[in-house]
């Protein structure tokens, strides 16, 4: 076992860990809720018990060393495992929490909806979800299970398959009719294509896959979300893509329509990821029963894919 005076502050690593994170002192003090020159002296003491520089400092702005880099890193993970143990520890002394992290519309169309009835049994499971594009590292953003839209499972994780997807062309109904009709794939020319920004190549692929590669569309507008980029189609500002078949339950569903049949087949799929150490969580094992089950309902329920009039009537 490692000894005590083997270890630095502990205070001095907090702070370490906060400047090296977001590239501050006084973005690190306000998070920590301290003064920005005590985290200059924590970091101070710690470069001299280490002997080494982890920051060079700048007028408004520091960076790290290729030490600090190093200490950034281990420092980083050995804190997520710390605060995974505690967690753990915490749920066996009484307090259940379990901390999700899934997709925007995967959380606003589908997870949201259905809490209700995960809460009414099991009211002693405290959910804590984070919504994002980002692909959380399990470990070090302290996350109990994420759902993730990926092409294969992660290596190293527990993942159970939620919903396959596919791209399909979504606009407000009337982009079917005017001057400007939408009635085939090549008619995208002479529209909008909404983006979003965390799937850049996603029309270039779907464009690729219906023989249209390279097609120019009249403008491009882009979005950092999937709900924000449907929002702006069932507006009328441009086609989107939208995941068949997670889109119809979107709030803004009844506003869309499908323009055209879509020739292309799904590319990715929804699962459920956990640590391979948490399979015996009972936590973790009933929600993740309790989504896998409430998804079989769901792609039952949405087999194909809606045509005309009002997708999701």
């Amino acid at each position: 076992m490692t000894n005590r005076t083997d270890l630095p502050p502990l205070t001095a690593l907090r702070a370490f860990l906060a400047a090296g994170r977001l590239g501050s002192f006084q973005e690190a003090a306000r998070e920590l809720g301290v003064t920005p020159s005590a985290v200059s002296h924590q970091i101070r003491g710690l470069e001299e018990w280490l002997g080494v520089d982890l920051f060079a400092r700048g007028v408004r702005r520091v960076e790290l060393t290729k030490a600090g880099k190093t200490l950034l890193r281990e420092t980083d993970r050995a804190f997520g495992r710390i605060a995974v143990a505690a967690e753990r520890l915490r749920t066996r002394n009484g307090a259940k929490s379990l901390r999700v992290s899934a997709l925007p519309l995967f959380t606003s169309a589908w997870l949201i909806p259905r809490l209700e009835r995960f809460q009414g049994r099991h009211p002693d499971i405290v959910l804590d979800i984070e919504t994002t594009n980002r692909v959380s590292d399990l470990e070090r953003d302290h996350i109990d299970v994420a759902i993730r839209n990926l092409r294969a499972p992660t290596p190293g994780l527990i993942a159970r398959k939620l919903l396959d997807v596919r791209g399909v062309p979504v606009c407000a109904p009337k982009l079917l009719k005017g001057a400007s009709p939408l009635s085939a794939p090549a008619d995208l020319a002479r529209h909008t294509l909404i983006h979003v920004t965390a799937r850049p190549e996603a029309w270039a692929v779907w464009l690729k896959g219906v023989g249209l590669e390279g097609l120019k569309a009249k403008r491009d507008l882009s979005f950092d979300t999937i709900p924000a980029a449907l929002d702006a189609a069932a507006r009328g500002h441009g086609v989107a893509l939208g995941m068949h078949p997670l889109i119809w339950e979107s709030p803004v569903a009844a506003s869309l329509v499908v323009p055209f049949a879509p020739a292309v087949a799904g590319d990715s799929s929804y699962y459920v990821v956990h640590r391979k150490a948490d399979r015996e969580r009972a936590e973790v094992k009933v929600f993740v029963e309790w989504i896998v089950k409430e998804m079989a309902t769901f792609r039952a329920k949405h087999r194909s894919i809606p045509m005309g009039a009002h997708a999701a009537s």
